[in-house]
C-alpha cells in the first residue's frame, strides 16, 4: 500500500530474472483488463500452471474457446431457477450447524469459527453439486478435510527463496520441463497434488453413480448431473473428456467451499469487533422472521439492508482474491481514471503496453484506495458497512457484478458470460445470508479477552486469517461464542 501512496495506481517493478511487471490498481485500467478487452489478457503461464497443478483443466483454468465450450456445458447448473432450489439446503445445513454448536459451546466457549464454516461449506457443496452427504459437521470425510486444510495457505505462505525463483521460472521454461513440478519436493507441489488426488478419489465414485442415474432423472441440472450428461454426449461440442470432468469436480469442490467459508468467518470476526453492528443485524433478522410464518425466502434475505451491507463490506475489506496476474496477448493501450506523471514530467491518461507485458492487478489496493479520486470514500481503510447503506455520490468504474466488487467469477472472459457467472456469485451470497442469519439468531459472537488482532496471511491468490505467532496452525478465527438463551 505504501508504494501505491507514493507512486500512484500504476507503476513498474522488476521481477525475478529481469522480468518487467506493471502493477495496476487504477479502476478504469482494471475495468478494461477484466471486463472490456475480451480474452486479450489471459492468465500468465505460471498462474495457469499453478491452477492446473491444483485442479487440472477446469473452467477456472482454461482460456479462449475451450473456456467458452466448458462454460456453455456447465451453464444449466447455474440457472437462477436451479439455484433457488438450493435455499432449503442452505437453511437445513445452517440449522444442523446450530444444533452441533449448541452441544459444543454449552454456556459459552472460545471456538475457531473458521473450522465451523469450512465444515458447513463442504457439506453444502456436497449436497448442491454432487448429491452427496460429506457429513463434515458429523466429523465425516476426515481425508477430504485433511486435504483441504489450509490448501490455499500452507503451500504458499512465506515460500523459501528458491521456491520464489522456481515459480518465476514458470514464465520462462518450456512446459515439458515444468511437468517435473509434481516430482519436486516443494511444499506447494506436495499439497496441491495431494488435494487433486483426494478430490478425484472422493468425487469419481459419486460421478460414476450419476452416469447410471442420469437417464432416469434427466430434468435435474446440478453440476454432477450436467457433467454426466456431457460425458454421455455424442456431440463433440457438448462432450467433456475424463480429464476435464475430474478437473471440474476438483474445481467446484475447492472453490465451492473456500469462498463461502472465508466470507462467513470474516463476517463473524468483524461483527465481533463491532458489536453495535452485530446488534443491528440481529434486530433486522428478528424483524424479518417475525413477519414470515415459515422459512425465509430469497427475497426476505435480499431485503435485509444491514445484513447485505455487512456481506458487501467484508467482501471489500477481506477480498477473496487480492492479486491477479495477467499477460497482454497483443500490443494494447490501458486507459486510466487517474492520470500519472511520467519520469519526464508529462501527465499521462493512458499507457501503451507491449505484447507479453506482465500485469499484477491488485484487487486489495483497488478495494482500499484512499487517494483522489476515492473509489470507496475517504474512509476506505476502515471497515464500515454504512458505505453500502448511504448514497455518497461517489462515481465508480464498473468492475464487478455484485456491489462493484471484484469477485473470483468476475473477469475478462466473463463479460460475455454474465448470465452464467451472476447466478453463481449470488448463489454464494445466498449461502452466506442463510448461514449468517441462523448463527446470529442463535449466538452472540465476541473477541476473547486479550486476543490479538488477526492478520491476513498470504494464500495462493487469496488472503487467509491467521493469529499472530501461530501461522503454522493455519487459518484461525478464534471467537467467544455464547448461546443467546444461555448468556452469563
Amino acid at each position: 500500500m505504501e508504494w501505491y501512496q507514493q507512486y500512484g495506481a500504476v507503476y513498474r517493478t522488476g521481477g525475478c530474472f529481469g522480468q518487467d511487471i506493471l502493477t495496476v490498481a487504477d479502476p478504469k485500467a482494471l475495468q478494461y483488463i477484466f471486463l472490456l478487452s475480451g480474452y486479450r489478457f489471459p492468465k500468465t503461464r505460471d498462474s495457469r500452471l499453478a491452477l492446473e497443478a491444483f485442479t487440472g483443466q477446469g473452467v477456472g483454468t482454461v482460456e479462449g474457446s475451450v473456456h467458452q465450450r466448458q462454460r456453455k456445458i456447465l451453464g444449466p447448473a447455474f440457472a437462477a431457477s436451479q439455484l433457488r432450489l438450493f435455499l432449503k439446503v442452505f437453511q437445513a445445513s445452517a440449522l444442523k450447524l446450530i444444533e452441533k454448536a449448541n452441544d459444543y459451546v454449552g454456556e459459552g466457549k472460545e471456538v475457531n469459527v473458521h473450522r465451523w464454516t469450512t465444515k458447513i461449506a463442504i457439506d453444502i457443496i456436497g449436497i448442491t453439486s454432487f448429491r452427496y452427504k460429506f457429513n463434515c459437521l458429523d466429523d465425516g470425510q476426515t481425508e477430504l478435510m485433511a486435504a483441504l486444510k489450509n490448501i490455499f495457505g500452507e503451500a504458499h505462505m512465506w515460500p523459501k527463496k528458491w521456491e520464489l525463483l522456481f515459480i518465476a521460472l514458470w514464465r520462462i521454461l518450456p512446459e515439458w520441463v515444468l511437468l517435473l513440478l509434481e516430482r519436486l519436493p516443494s511444499r506447494a507441489a506436495v499439497r496441491l497434488k495431494r488435494f487433486r488426488d483426494t478430490a478425484t478419489k472422493v468425487s469419481r465414485p459419486i460421478f460414476e453413480k450419476q452416469l447410471i442415474e442420469v437417464a432416469n432423472d434427466p430434468g435435474t441440472k446440478d453440476i454432477v448431473n450436467v457433467l454426466a450428461m456431457s460425458h454421455l454426449a455424442d456431440d463433440a461440442k457438448k462432450k467433456m473428456s475424463d480429464l476435464e470432468i475430474d478437473s471440474q469436480l476438483a474445481t467446484f469442490l475447492a472453490a465451492g467451499h473456500d469462498g463461502p467459508a472465508n466470507i462467513i468467518a470474516w463476517i463473524l470476526y468483524e461483527l465481533s469487533r463491532h458489536p453495535e453492528v452485530q446488534a443491528k443485524v440481529r434486530e433486522e433478522i428478528a424483524i424479518a422472521k417475525s413477519k414470515v410464518p415459515g422459512a425465509l425466502t430469497w427475497e426476505d434475505y435480499d431485503a435485509m439492508a444491514w445484513l447485505n451491507a455487512v456481506i458487501k463490506e467484508v467482501l471489500r475489506y477481506h477480498p477473496l482474491v487480492f492479486v491477479l496476474f495477467r499477460e497482454a496477448s497483443q500490443d494494447d493501450v490501458l486507459p486510466l481514471a487517474v492520470p500519472i506523471i511520467t519520469s519526464d514530467g508529462q501527465s499521462c491518461s493512458e499507457i501503451p503496453i507491449s505484447k507479453g507485458q506482465v500485469i499484477c492487478a491488485s484487487v486489495y489496493t483497488y478495494n482500499r484506495r484512499v487517494y483522489m479520486p476515492p473509489v470507496w470514500g475517504d474512509d476506505a481503510e476502515k471497515w464500515n458497512p454504512c458505505r453500502f447503506l448511504e448514497d455518497r455520490g461517489i462515481k465508480q468504474e464498473s468492475l464487478g457484478a455484485y456491489a462493484n466488487l471484484y469477485a473470483p467469477v468476475s473477469g475478462a472472459k466473463h463479460r460475455q458470460t454474465y448470465q452464467f457467472i451472476r447466478p453463481s456469485l449470488f448463489n454464494s451470497v445466498m449461502e452466506v445470508q442463510s448461514v449468517v442469519t441462523e448463527l446470529l439468531d442463535n449466538f452472540e459472537f465476541s473477541i476473547p479477552k486479550g486476543a490479538p488482532e488477526l492478520q491476513h496471511g498470504p494464500g495462493d491468490v487469496g488472503l487467509i486469517p491467521i493469529v499472530p505467532g501461530k501461522a503454522n496452525k493455519g487459518p484461525q478465527i478464534p471467537l467467544l461464542v455464547t448461546p443467546l438463551n444461555k448468556q452469563v
